[in-house]
């Protein structure tokens, strides 16, 4: 594949989007790369806000009918006044940084101590083969030398630190806005720390007056050990020093006490190891890695350029991000994968549900990534569980039911109500009432299942999950005309003009709704008879599948996205969601009238303006990789790249927002290869750009795996084969 695939810069970061990730799953690092101090960000992903909590709410179920009712009646905005009053419930907690970790090399400086130090040489790079980060440089006539890399079966952050000669004076030290007292022990600092017990959001309320320490937040202990040096070492007043080193070696465990073997050649071995059985199961190559700093050939890029190596390296990088975010044991990828440092981070860095979850996890079974998937899967088993209480208090149903926004408490209510308050912010409905979240995250049970043909997942994992969200639907959808339908029912995050002018965002019958609730009972149904399970909601789901409303198409063509056709605030809106049955979903696969709808559908938002923020981008590569025009998606592809990426490579929402990285690859992956409606595609939507290529190791179906190389747009060469 040429020479290595690594991100590399001649500069430290001069902004935390420039820094460059690692991580284990559970902890994480961003590394700036400065010469006199170097700074890690650390992340542990249990460290949240808030407390064991019930946000279900009684008062819901009150209204239920008679916000029905208002909606039939077309009373739609007294109907979402009822709903923000009594129906909604408080928001999610915040996901939050551990601190910062600072490396002060006071030997560095000259005569002003607090002065960046003149370099040569500088190097800082992130090698995506080995998930380590390194730093090079030369200052004052030294050779210095840093490697950092977090370590899954070590279950620590480790640091290597060298020079050509012993002249480090190390100052080491952490600094964290949580409440974290450092204490001295012979091989470090013993940290003891605790989360507030509440944090707004940041677009509730921001500052100190938005974040309530109280005494129920999450406590934390962990360690800050040299785990190696040739150099004096003194600890003492909450800092480790350094003194006459070559050579030091540090380790950092938070939460979790490390699991380190050995030296450090020995703990570095087994972390490349672990990490390349995963990372080396799939190569790409669309051409040459350019010798330049990564930022420069993004911004040669976006000045006209070409580098199709850079769209293969930007590939590779997402499936890095995963692993580095998602692990069994760890919560899944969240909004920032497992990277923030704020406070109040953008959308409390939790897991938004209407589709940011679902696009971290879709390149993971095609991309050779099915380590990074219990992460998920135990997650929304979790989910699901807390769900049913939810279900059956605010709505008096059976089985599980999930909304838009989820946190690191498992919270499944509709969000809304400000801490402290009694009824939901004005517009929270819009995005809030949308009690379909489960209805999505149980799909990736279903596709784990087609790709890896396990029968006992199936029955011990899938069947139950699918039951519950069966048992919800069949209990949540009324009959309207003849039809069953949803109700009350939004297209997330859209708002339609009613026929009085007013902006609504309530209706019954969304399209994304209709779809979801086939896929289930399609599902469940399917699961069912492969299992050869026979119950009564079989039954049920049977009746109700067969009188459920239908998608209906529009006066030009389109997918009607609510029950009629209104005219909408925001034709180019960055959601996409009534076009769900197109992708991720397949239900429309050999069904060329919607396929069509949903082409003309997307081609009116583009024509308004949609596509601007990273994940809706991705979403629309996806699109169009699906619908076979490889010209479109590369176009979006490129917009991606262009628009929304920052020069460490991470998306940008903006602020960063890791599901564009995730959607991108998979967007490349639809481009490549397809296993849709019982049909394996080699080069579905390959686009002239990449005109000549291979990939190796891309994932289908029935634990398959596909090797292919391509010229001239042709498949020259392509081998389908059984990996499990």
């Amino acid at each position: 594949m040429g020479r290595k695939l690594e991100l590399y810069y001649a500069k430290p970061a001069g902004r935390w989007e420039e820094t460059l990730p690692v991580g284990n799953g559970k902890l994480g690092a961003m590394i700036w790369g400065g010469a006199r101090e170097e700074m890690l960000g650390l992340n542990e992903d249990s460290l949240w806000s808030g407390y064991e909590k019930d946000k279900a709410n009684p008062g819901a179920y009150d209204s239920l009918q008679k916000v029905r009712e208002l909606i039939f009646q077309d009373r739609v905005p007294e109907a979402e006044e009822m709903i923000r009053r009594n129906m909604m419930g408080e928001f999610n907690e915040n996901y939050l940084p551990l601190g910062n970790l600072h490396i002060v090399y006071r030997n560095l400086g000259g005569q002003d101590k607090t002065k960046e130090p003149e370099t040569e040489n500088y190097r800082r790079s992130l090698d995506l083969e080995e998930a380590i980060s390194y730093v090079d440089f030369q200052a004052e006539g030294v050779q210095y030398h840093r490697e950092v890399f977090a370590t899954y079966p070590g279950k620590a952050v480790v640091m290597s630190l060298e020079a050509s000669r012993p002249v480090m004076e190390l100052e080491i030290f952490l600094d964290s806005r949580l409440k974290c007292v450092s204490e001295s022990e012979a091989e470090g600092l013993r940290i003891r720390g605790k989360c507030p017990e509440h944090a707004d959001p940041c677009y509730v309320r921001q500052g100190e007056e938005a974040i309530v320490w109280g005494y129920r937040g999450i406590r934390f202990t962990g360690r800050i050990k040299v785990l190696e040096s040739d150099g004096e070492l003194v600890v003492a007043d909450g800092r480790i020093r350094i003194k006459g080193a070559s050579r030091a070696v540090l380790s950092v465990e938070m939460v979790q006490p490390a699991a380190l073997a050995g030296d450090y050649a020995a703990i570095k071995e087994t972390h490349i190891t672990d990490y390349r059985k995963i990372f080396d199961k799939v190569e790409l190559y669309l051409g040459e890695q350019i010798e330049l700093p990564t930022d420069v050939r993004l911004q040669n890029l976006k000045d006209g350029g070409e580098d199709n190596g850079l769209f293969a390296l930007y590939f590779q990088y997402g499936r890095y991000l995963m692993i580095a975010s998602s692990r069994e044991g760890s919560f899944p990828a969240n909004l920032q994968g497992i990277w923030s440092w704020e406070m109040q981070p953008p959308w409390s860095s939790n897991w938004t549900t209407n589709i940011n979850l679902q696009m971290n996890y879709w390149p993971v079974l095609s991309c050779g990534l099915e380590e990074c998937m219990e992460a998920y899967l135990s997650y929304v088993e979790k989910l699901a569980e807390r769900g049913k209480r939810t279900a059956a208090v605010n709505y008096r149903c059976r089985g599980t039911v999930h909304h838009h926004n989820a946190d690191g408490w498992y919270a499944t209510n509709p969000v809304g109500i400000v801490y402290g308050n009694e009824a939901g912010q004005d517009g929270s409905v819009t995005w809030g009432m949308w009690p379909m979240g489960m209805s999505w995250l149980v799909q990736e049970f279903y596709r784990y299942y087609e790709y890896t043909g396990d029968k006992a997942f199936l029955r011990e994992r899938a069947y139950p999950v699918f039951r519950e969200c069966a048992l919800f639907l069949a209990d949540w959808l009324v009959e309207h005309q003849g039809r069953y339908v949803t109700c009350p029912s939004t297209s997330p995050e859209n708002v339609y003009y009613n026929e009085a002018g007013e902006k609504c965002s309530v209706t019954y019958a969304s399209a994304m709704d209709l779809e979801l609730t086939e896929d289930v009972f399609c599902h469940y149904l399917s699961i069912c008879e492969i299992l050869g399970i026979e119950e009564p909601l079989t039954e049920e789901v049977k009746e109700k599948l067969g009188r459920l409303e239908p998608v209906k198409r529009g006066s030009y063509g389109q997918i009607l996205e609510w029950a009629r056709e209104y005219r909408e605030v925001e034709p180019g809106h960055r959601h996409v969601s009534h076009l769900y049955g197109l992708f991720p979903s397949e239900l429309w696969e050999g069904k060329a009238e919607m396929k069509q709808a949903a082409r003309v559908s997307l081609e009116n938002r583009l024509k308004n303006g949609g596509g601007y923020t990273g994940w809706s981008c991705a979403w629309i590569v996806n699109l169009f990789g699906v619908l076979g025009d490889g010209e479109k998606a590369w176009e979006y592809l490129h917009i991606l790249l262009t628009r929304s990426t920052y020069p460490n490579l991470w998306d940008a929402h903006e602020p960063f927002q890791i599901d564009g990285n995730f959607g991108g690859i998979a967007g490349i992956c639809n481009m490549l290869v397809q296993d849709r409606g019982g049909e394996v595609k080699l080069l579905p939507a390959l686009p002239k750009q990449f005109a000549s290529g291979y990939a190796k190791g891309l994932r289908i179906k029935g634990g398959k795996a596909v090797d292919l190389a391509w010229e001239d747009g042709k498949v020259v060469s392509s081998e389908i084969y059984q990996k499990n």
